[in-house]
């Protein structure tokens, strides 16, 4: 290793950051030489950790990412969660996924949609656990980035465990409603920062993930009423639509939802207290 780059790894290696120094450690058990390199110059310019290691862990699996991709986080887990208590079949639910309703129907044929799919992380999870409960679920990740199209294909091929009960649809749900058939769930982490918060986002975030997966317009509303409109078309009477969105945008996404006709309208906060997913039932 040269020692430019030696001196950058000590760099890292003093800089009294944890994060840093943990990313570095994780770093130098994936690569040697020069590809160590490499990976810590892309990791000094910003570049997420995720990206460079080609991975991210989620739920129960680990899914491929690439630039151009949303990295998934640990917060949209609480989305997966909350499908699994409608479905009955999370025992372990605390806080507020216990005043979720129970859908009631056998496992042995579910129909879901992830809409913005991105790397399909909430849709294969979903699928799979259903799977390893003695279930079967018919899934559709729906997105309009080719980038994600094929990072959600490949990690279908890779990490689903009944990949030919997941399909792939490149839509946009902002222009028509996708033909899904009639579902037992919907589910959605789509873009919802605002204009205004673009600007002000960590420039890990805001230089290297993609704008169209982040931003939602001035009120980081867009989607949240064309994905109502969807779910009321394509929900059974019962099943529900399951959405990520920012903290303090709770109210608005439940007063889209029921404007567009669905009830039980609620929010529920994430293991961090923050209110994170909203639920409506068709």
């Amino acid at each position: 290793m040269t020692s430019g780059n030696d001196g950058l790894l000590s760099l890292l290696e003093r800089s009294g950051d944890d994060e840093a120094s943990l990313d570095l450690k994780i770093l130098k058990e994936e690569f040697e030489g020069e590809e160590l390199e490499k990976a810590v110059k892309r990791r000094a310019n910003g570049e997420p950790l995720a990206y460079i290691l080609g991975y991210r862990h989620f739920y129960k699996e680990c899914y491929k990412v690439c630039p151009g991709v949303l990295i998934p986080r640990a917060d949209t887990e609480i989305v997966v969660e909350s499908a699994l208590k409608f479905l009955g079949i999370n025992e372990m639910a605390t806080g507020d996924l216990l005043k979720i309703p129970s859908y009631g129907k056998d496992l042995s044929d579910i129909r879901f949609a992830d809409l913005c799919t991105g790397t399909g992380c909430i849709g294969i999870s979903l699928a799979n656990e259903i799977s390893r409960r003695g279930g079967r679920a018919f899934g559709c990740l729906v997105d309009i980035s080719d980038t994600a199209i094929a990072v959600a294909s490949g990690n279908v091929t890779s990490q689903a465990l009944k990949p030919e009960d997941i399909k792939i649809l490149k839509h946009d749900v902002l222009g028509t409603v996708p033909e899904l058939g009639k579902l037992d769930l919907i589910l959605s982490n789509p873009p919802y920062i605002t204009n205004g918060e673009m600007e002000e986002l960590d420039p890990q975030v805001k230089d290297h993930e993609p704008d169209l997966a982040l931003r939602a317009g001035d009120k980081g509303m867009d989607f949240y009423a064309p994905l109502a409109d969807i779910a009321i078309k394509l929900l059974k009477d019962g099943g529900a639509l399951i959405v990520e969105h920012g903290f303090g945008q709770g109210d608005l996404v439940r007063e889209f939802f029921a404007k567009a006709g669905l009830h039980d309208c609620m929010t529920i906060r994430d293991y961090g207290a923050n209110p994170r997913v909203t639920i409506g039932i068709k």
